[in-house]
């Protein structure tokens, strides 16, 4: 690979199975950085959704008068439908048992980086700092607050983690992978796979189709992902809640969620991010994976005439906004095979490659356990106690109002 020029990031080489025992160490001291630098967090943000839900299935006693949870129940089928079935039985209620399957599936995210980072870097010391760029300073660049990574077990971190090994596999053009794990992805987060799904199969016929190969466009593949999960899509399209009313629906988004949908509400310094990294893939990537950049790009420019100027909540729906996090990492990715060529000096110490992670994971914990630079994140690990102010008030209301009493909170509670 030529350095400077526009890259192909490895389009063409074929993908591997083996794994490495240095990739999973790398992996595992990328992991340590991270939540460090996050911290983790149990019992809280989209947890707090999900949690009581699981402990209402199980004990019918509880959450009798929480509004959102009786109504969850009585909704039926809806997105986190099969994610809630697999949480349920791999130990929701075991403290525990949340942090493996959040060190897993996040060791699994960092490793499918590191293999498609792989694609586009000769030096293992500046794979590991670009890899740990998008999984630390990467959580400050994204637009919209969609993120790649999660400091707690949701069903974005899931699906993220399998949909981006099945992005290494459509890499290395090993299809039927690709299309499986899109189709894990698709169940456990749909609008992950899904986007994820069109924005590759898209670049994959563009591309072909350009250059003048449509014999070898894998129609059998795309078909085999559309009719397996097109059945699921419509389900979920008519439990959708914006069909009674949509312009209601679109003022309750607007107010409670705005920062997550609305792309005016995302903040101009985001925005400019997201424009540099835009320029940057946009140069540096070429063939498909331009076509995928373009792709997303695109979309946000629709999604953001539908949703600001044409108030549609079909268009909302997409949440197209949240493919950025694709870009976003390519983006990192790219910057860093650019500087690659200024760490030549790096290669003498290839063979130490091991020092790099250990010496990042000690200048992370010393700038975020010091207390010099702000206070540190909570860390919500088993064992160690910890009364947040959220949890206070909760155990006081408990002791000073009515059992059934019923509490209006914050959004950010």
């Amino acid at each position: 690979m030529a350095h400077g020029k526009k890259c192909n990031f490895g389009i063409g080489m074929k993908s591997e199975s083996h794994i490495q025992w240095s990739e999973v160490l790398m992996a595992v001291l990328i992991y340590a950085t991270v939540v460090v630098y996050q911290g983790y967090a149990y019992g809280q943000g989209d947890q707090s959704q999900i949690l009581p839900c699981l402990y209402a299935l199980d004990y019918p006693a509880y959450f009798t008068h929480d509004h959102y949870v009786t109504s969850y129940l009585a909704a039926g089928v809806n997105e986190r439908t099969v994610f809630h079935f697999f949480l349920h039985y791999m130990g929701y209620n075991s403290p525990w048992m949340m942090l493996l399957w959040h060190m897993v599936f996040s060791i699994a995210l960092i490793m499918a980086w590191l293999r498609i980072g792989a694609y586009g870097f000769k030096n293992k010391v500046v794979l590991y700092l670009a890899v740990a760029t998008v999984f630390t300073l990467g959580y400050h660049t994204s637009v919209g607050g969609n993120e790649l990574y999660y400091n707690l077990v949701i069903p974005s971190l899931v699906a993220k983690a399998i949909a981006s090994w099945a992005l290494y596999y459509w890499l290395g053009r090993n299809y039927k992978y690709w299309i499986i794990l899109l189709i894990i992805a698709s169940l456990m987060q749909p609008l992950v796979g899904l986007q994820l799904f069109l924005i590759t199969a898209v670049a994959l016929v563009l591309s072909l189709l350009i250059e003048k190969m449509p014999k070898i466009i894998p129609w059998n593949w795309i078909l085999i992902y559309i009719a397996v999960l097109l059945p699921w899509f419509f389900l979920l399209a008519i439990n959708n809640g914006s069909q009674s009313d949509p312009g209601q629906f679109m003022d309750i988004m607007s107010f409670r969620l705005a920062h997550h949908f609305f792309p005016g509400s995302f903040g101009w310094f985001n925005l400019l991010l997201f424009a540099i990294m835009a320029i940057i893939v946009l140069r540096f990537y070429k063939h498909r994976l331009k076509w995928f950049m373009m792709i997303i790009i695109l979309g946000c420019v629709v999604y953001t005439i539908g949703v600001e100027f044409f108030y549609q909540p079909i268009v909302l729906y997409s949440q197209w906004w949240k493919s950025t996090i694709w870009l976003e990492a390519f983006a990192i990715l790219a910057v860093f095979v650019w500087l690659e060529k200024w760490f030549y000096k790096v290669d003498r110490f290839s063979k130490y490659w091991v020092a790099a992670p250990l010496i990042i994971l000690v200048l992370v914990s010393g700038y975020r356990l010091s207390g010099w630079f702000g206070s540190p994140p909570e860390y919500m690990l088993p064992g160690i106690h910890m009364t947040s102010a959220e949890v206070d008030i909760s155990e006081q209301a408990q002791h000073v109002t009515d059992v059934e009493a019923v509490f209006i909170v914050p959004i950010e509670f």
